[in-house]
């Protein structure tokens, strides 16, 4: 009986609780004037970057950014008619990289409601230091997956055991397929407003999903009679 080659693709995931919140921010105005939609959008990022400054301290931050800044002027649409009139944006993007949830939690309770502040998402991911060694484990999981499946194979036609002679990034052995490499999906955030004592304001809690990472690995086994 001639030797058999097998290949198969295997596939792991771990979670993990999320480890850092990331705040994507932007202060915008649209005024009748550029120079007033400018500089009102500029104050309130002063302020904004005054409080980010002050948690960036306290190290409730790993690290916040104000990475840009898109001015346009457009003709709005009023009652299906283009405007006659020109209005002009400022808009500047910001993100903050937040370590404590609770100060994050506060941060949304105090801002998400200022004019021209808008909180788009929050993005929920593991550390970047940790990431590596995350994705390590998931990896080696991907790869028994990948043993145990070919071992199925072979058992399922009455031969003996596998030995691995190939393992790849997916598509990379040349059989097609969906891709897969190591991803964290952002994990959805849930909110509520919690009873609060008296006079003390409204209180956030944060209850995001845990971060999965995935992994895929192609793999080529053969196996004797």
């Amino acid at each position: 009986m001639s030797g058999l080659e097998i290949t198969v693709r295997g596939r792991a995931e771990r979670q993990y609780r999320p480890e850092q919140g990331t705040a994507i921010l932007s202060a915008e105005f649209t005024e009748s004037t550029s120079e007033e939609a400018h500089a009102k959008a500029l104050e309130l990022q002063s302020e904004v970057v005054a409080e980010l400054t002050r948690l960036d301290e306290t190290n409730a931050l790993n690290a916040w950014h104000a990475n840009d800044i898109h001015v346009f002027g457009h003709r709005p649409w009023i009652d299906g008619k283009e405007s006659t009139e020109v209005v002009y944006t400022t808009r500047i993007a910001m993100t903050a990289e937040f370590l404590d949830f609770e100060a994050l939690a506060a941060f949304l309770v105090e801002w998400a409601g200022r004019d021209g502040l808008t909180v788009s998402r929050i993005v929920w991911d593991v550390l970047d230091e940790n990431r590596p060694r995350y994705e390590a484990k998931v990896r080696r999981d991907a790869v028994r997956d990948a043993v145990a499946k070919a071992q199925a194979y072979a058992d399922a036609v009455g031969r003996g055991s596998v030995t691995a002679v190939a393992l790849a990034d997916p598509s990379m052995l040349g059989s097609g397929g969906d891709g897969g490499g190591p991803v964290a999906p952002a994990g959805a955030m849930y909110a509520r407003a919690m009873a609060a004592p008296p006079d003390s304001g409204p209180t956030l809690e944060l209850r995001p999903d845990d971060v999965v990472i995935a992994v895929s690995v192609d793999a080529r086994f053969t196996v004797g009679e």
